[in-house]
């Protein structure tokens, strides 16, 4: 069993939302006192890609100071460069499939939602890649950033990461007598790898030991918020260049 650590707050976000003024007191949340869960949109951890339009100035998605390789805040637009993150793993999602219309065509999103027993799920008789794409995502709640909820997606070489934190997720859920899966912290890393395709950026994983009190009980109270709700799917245009992954191990 992993020793004992505490995951808390290492750093302060970057980005304009970082500090805030002295004339402005907490606890008062006039005018926002409408808004529900319900009507939230969850922000995603994210890594910049060399065609990522967060890269492109003058795109409206543009980030400045972000550079490939980097994660940032798809909300915020916060860049969190390429240093380790911790994260808490509130509820991993089912695996879900997301057919893409071809850049040459325009790009976009086709299908937000196919089955996976779908056709376009599977790969060609020679080897052509699905017209669907396959991610795995995760529900975190990020302590370096004074627990902060987002969304994790990963897909094509991103996909061995993914399976990587469900497996530590579950062995190390049973070592500790069968616990939530927010019992502990992992740490992800920006990488920056290539294939075939090109060069792309990844997470790498590591466990980081068990949360504190506080995170164990806000990530408790967050997953009961949530549990019958479904993270939005993922609202990126097009498929990055890592997304021919076929082996699964």
């Amino acid at each position: 069993m992993a020793n004992k650590k505490t995951a808390v707050a290492k750093t302060a976000p970057a980005g304009p939302l970082a500090t805030r003024p002295d004339f402005i007191a907490g606890g008062d949340s006039r005018g926002a006192q409408n808004i529900s869960k319900d009507d939230l949109q969850l922000p995603r951890l994210a890594l910049a890609q060399l065609l990522s339009p967060e890269l492109v100035d003058g795109d409206p998605k543009y980030i400045d100071g972000l550079a490939a390789g980097d994660a940032f805040n798809s909300l915020t637009g916060e860049v969190y460069g390429k240093k380790p993150i911790t994260i808490v793993v509130v509820r991993a999602e089912k695996a879900r499939y997301v057919e893409f219309v071809p850049r040459e065509e325009g790009g976009g999103i086709r299908d937000f939602n196919v089955p996976a027993s779908d056709p376009r799920c599977a790969f060609g008789p020679k080897g052509e890649k699905p017209a669907a794409t396959k991610f795995l995502e995760f529900i975190v709640l990020l302590p370096d950033f004074g627990n902060e909820p987002a969304a994790l997606s990963f897909k094509g070489s991103g996909l061995k990461t993914a399976r990587t934190l469900n497996g530590l997720i579950k062995i190390q859920g049973v070592r500790a007598g069968n616990v939530p899966a927010f019992a502990f912290a992992f740490t992800i890393t920006p990488t920056m790898t290539q294939n075939q395709l090109g060069k792309f950026a990844v997470f790498t994983v590591r466990p980081d030991g068990f949360v504190d009190k506080e995170t164990f009980t806000q990530a408790g109270d967050f997953y009961e918020s949530i549990k019958d709700r479904e993270v939005a799917p993922p609202s990126k245009e097009e498929p990055d260049e890592d997304d021919s992954e076929k082996v699964p191990f």
